[in-house]
């Protein structure tokens, strides 16, 4: 996608997490006092967790810190067996979604009182991490309340790019309509599915994920960004990176959703990722050298690193992206937004190239300008 000649704003972003949150070193030891791991299994974990860069994650699952006794999620033993089922699983993304969800769109709303929630046209939900219809778009416009007129769209099982494709849906929006007001909400409740098989992609996935909930407001109302930080939208692009589609894939298994992520991952970014800057910034107009702020998704320490070296960064210039994964971890679509809410607030970003990656695998990227 071209850059476009109206104007159009990220004019808000609110997050929201759960109360309950875990050390990567408790995490570590939580997951590697398990007897089902053999001795080089719990090796290779605490390998991984120790290497993450993570400090600590947020969950909705409620029984770390208890006595097995008390576990309300996992089975009321040591060894956790047998595993949550898929229903379970969502049953507690569906009661989770609807209350994170709502705490970030009241977050917004409350930090801007001179926006009627009514006035909001579009309701934009994103999550690759439960199902249910009605769903949380639903609780959202019912509860917050939201006018019952509203418009709703959801982007599903995307993974973790799904955050460009829901900007370029309210970016269309609002170049169509420019009274429109799109709120975009992404809630990756990713937790749910930790799971215990001896896998390697599980076993690394189980060290990287957590949950986070987001709340974006975007309109082409130049009066919304009068005294404030915003962030302007020039253009966006997408790319799928030849042979790679079995090395990042998502699905519904039969206990739980079932990641599949291979070592190569970082080094596909690492090859490609310069090329999609490039290409990028070439539509807009504008060079490397214009970048003034990068929001890589911080998926791992690996393609934070790969990625940096590839485009031959400063060192601190991926220091948001790495805020993030050491406060949160990778909260799979939400990521990004926990990230441009960062330079949101820094208020003197210049202009800025965000890129996120996910199944396919696909790079999703989109340059932005702090106004």
């Amino acid at each position: 996608m071209s850059n476009m000649n109206k104007a159009v704003y990220i004019t808000d972003i609110a997050t929201a997490v759960p109360r309950k949150s875990y050390t990567q070193d408790y995490a570590r030891r939580f997951v590697t006092r398990l007897s089902r791991y053999t001795e080089a299994q719990k090796s290779f974990l605490n390998r991984v967790y120790e290497g993450t860069a993570i400090d600590k994650r947020h969950t909705v699952i409620e029984d770390y810190d208890k006595e097995p006794a008390d576990f309300e999620f996992y089975a009321q033993n040591a060894e956790l067996e047998p595993e949550p089922g898929l229903e379970q699983r969502n049953d507690l993304f569906i009661r989770h979604a609807r209350s994170l969800s709502i705490e970030a769109v009241q977050t917004l709303l409350d930090s801007r009182p001179g926006i009627d929630p009514h006035s909001i046209t579009h309701l934009i939900t994103v999550s690759c991490t439960g199902f249910s219809a009605p769903g949380f778009d639903f609780d959202i416009m019912q509860q917050v309340p939201l006018s019952s007129s509203l418009h709703r769209f959801h982007l599903g099982f995307m993974g973790c790019y799904a955050a460009f494709p829901a900007m370029k849906l309210a970016h269309s929006i609002c170049t169509a309509d420019p009274t429109a007001r799109v709120l975009i909400v992404n809630a990756e409740l990713c937790s749910l599915h930790l799971q215990l098989k001896a896998e390697t992609d599980i076993m690394v996935a189980n060290a990287l994920f957590a949950d986070g909930v987001t709340a974006t407001l975007m309109s082409a109302e130049a009066g919304l960004t009068k005294g404030r930080n915003a962030l302007a939208l020039h253009g966006y692009a997408s790319r799928v990176i030849d042979n790679s589609v079995a090395d990042m894939a998502w699905k519904i298994g039969s206990q739980a959703f079932d990641m599949r992520l291979s070592a190569y991952v970082p080094k596909f970014i690492q090859k490609n990722i310069a090329t999609v800057v490039d290409d990028l910034l070439l539509q807009v107009e504008h060079t490397r050298d214009d970048v003034q702020t990068w929001a890589i998704h911080p998926g791992g320490r690996a393609i934070l690193d790969r990625a940096a070296k590839a485009l031959e960064l400063k060192d601190g210039a991926l220091d948001n992206s790495f805020a993030v994964l050491r406060e949160y971890g990778n909260m799979s679509s939400a990521t990004i937004f926990f990230v441009l809410k960062r330079i949101l607030e820094q208020g003197d970003a210049g202009l800025i190239f965000a890129a996120a990656f996910g199944p396919g695998l696909t790079v999703e990227s989109a340059i932005l300008e702090a106004v």
